[in-house]
């Protein structure tokens, strides 16, 4: 005879039978917005309006707290991390978007302490031979990559949310020598948007100067506003909305010194550097949701909130100043064809058309944190024979990669470029790095002698002696050594 008597529930478990696994995680979220009040429910909401997903799933994403991401993985194996920031006008614009600013974050995790991190910018006019997959190229400014993607004229297929940066990254890789792990995009309204919603940001304006020909607004084929207008800024601290911090990072016609593109790259990192700062001070976070929503329908991007999460744990002990400003333009790898006269539009072209000595110092951005240490003084001389200004221009170069860097004029033609240590040890470091960067031995040289004693002081530094082979694979024509 079957027993009638009813299973006694274990006192262990105490969970009420309509208590399911999915009503508990829904409990549990809700909780989660309860406890972080009506902030954390304009946050959840931001974040799942930046990006592209429901609030729950962005309060799951928030707190993993970037465990499980790519760019965790990408931290754990020590990897390069590099992500594009394209920076375009958006709909109602003049070429849409096309990318008026463009700038690779690299970012190299270290075993101990805070990573090495590089802002590399690149000009919109840089004429360049666009991937458009499958072996297929053409030639245009690298800034109509973007454009070409959403056209359909790419790699990926016009409706896919990759479509742009999958031609982007595609010519970025092939220029540049490294692989793009991530993208943003970015449109006008996003940038002015979240410089408002943060309450403005802070700049120190580096150089007075006035741009008579700034556009007044936006000219499509010859209609609309096509006329100029005047801007003007003074040196020193500067409070900016977003529509004034726009219009100080996209000027490029500039007196003093401000219409290169090299400066015009400089103050596009500026902004960034003072937006970054205001986000992460208490007020900034205050503003979180409002800067969120600013760039949810104006942001498109392949990172996930787990990414972010983790690449703001990566990044957030680093010192701004150890930061590589680096500037790819007209005053170093690349030149300016010299319109009207020598050229039918506005275009820079790289010295070396094979891209290769763009993308070896692309490639070796970060010099070895030993080097970095010695703080050791460089000093480039030209032996190159070429009346170039070698010597200043790879002083510039490798300034921007923190090495303290100086022009030592001119020196007798030789052929091979030397590295010479004349430090007594003390900057081995500094010669290693610089030795395998340009392919050579590091001659070690007695250090300086100093005072009337005849003791050795080892302050003679390092000295790059630049050959004539050096000079022609910058402009393009390597091995040979005249």
């Amino acid at each position: 005879m079957a027993s009638t008597t009813r299973r006694r529930r274990s006192s262990y478990n105490l969970r009420p039978h309509w208590m399911t696994t999915k009503r508990m995680v829904l409990f549990g979220v809700i909780a989660v917005v309860l406890l972080v009040g009506s902030y954390g429910f304009r946050l959840a909401l931001a974040l799942g309006h930046a990006f592209h997903t429901n609030p729950i799933s962005a309060i799951f994403g928030a707190i993993s707290g970037g465990h499980g991401s790519n760019v965790e993985r990408e931290q754990q194996n020590l990897q390069r991390i590099n992500i594009m920031l394209y920076g375009y006008g958006g709909t109602g614009h003049d070429g849409a978007f096309l990318t008026d600013s463009i700038m690779l974050v690299s970012i190299q995790p270290q075993p101990n302490g805070p990573p090495q991190i590089a802002e590399i910018s690149i000009p919109r006019d840089w004429y360049v031979p666009v991937q458009l997959g499958n072996n297929k190229t053409k030639f245009g400014r690298i800034n109509e990559a973007y454009e070409d993607g959403l056209f359909g004229d790419g790699p990926a297929p016009a409706s896919a949310p990759n479509a742009g940066a999958a031609t982007a990254d595609l010519t970025m890789q092939h220029l540049l020598g490294i692989n793009v792990d991530h993208w943003v995009g970015v449109d006008f309204t996003a940038f002015k948007e979240a410089v408002d919603a943060v309450g403005g940001i802070d700049v120190d304006v580096q150089n007075t100067f006035t741009d008579t020909q700034y556009p007044a607004g936006e000219c499509n084929e010859g209609y609309g506003n096509c006329g100029f207008m005047t801007v003007h800024f003074n040196a020193g601290p500067q409070h900016m909305d977003g529509a004034t911090a726009l219009i100080f990072a996209r000027s490029r016609h500039g007196d003093n010194g401000e219409g290169s593109d090299f400066a015009r790259s400089r103050r596009q990192q500026l902004i960034i550097q003072a937006l970054k700062q205001k986000v992460v001070s208490i007020g900034g976070i205050g503003n979180l949701p409002d800067l969120l929503n600013a760039l949810g329908d104006n942001m498109a991007t392949d990172l996930q909130i787990g990414d972010v999460e983790a690449l703001y744990g990566l990044v957030k002990d680093v010192n701004p100043a150890s930061i590589e400003h680096v500037s790819i333009d007209d005053t170093n790898f690349l030149y300016e064809c010299g319109y009207p006269q020598n050229c039918g539009a506005y275009y820079i072209y790289a010295h070396d058309q094979s891209f290769q000595t763009v993308s070896h110092y692309i490639e070796n951005i970060f010099p070895s944190e030993a080097a970095l240490g010695e703080k050791a003084q460089v000093t480039f001389v030209d032996a190159s024979g070429r009346g170039l200004d070698a010597s200043g221009r790879w002083a510039k170069v490798m300034d921007m990669l923190t090495l303290n860097c100086s022009d030592g004029g001119t020196a007798q033609q030789r052929v091979a470029t030397q590295v010479i240590d004349d430090s007594g040890g003390k900057d081995a470091s500094t010669a290693k790095w610089l030795a395998s960067y340009f392919g050579v031995s590091v001659t070690t040289e007695k250090p300086s002698h100093s005072g009337t004693t005849g003791q050795q002081t080892g302050t003679g530094g390092i000295t790059v002696v630049l050959g004539s082979n050096e000079e022609n694979a910058f402009l393009g024509n390597p091995g040979v050594g005249t």
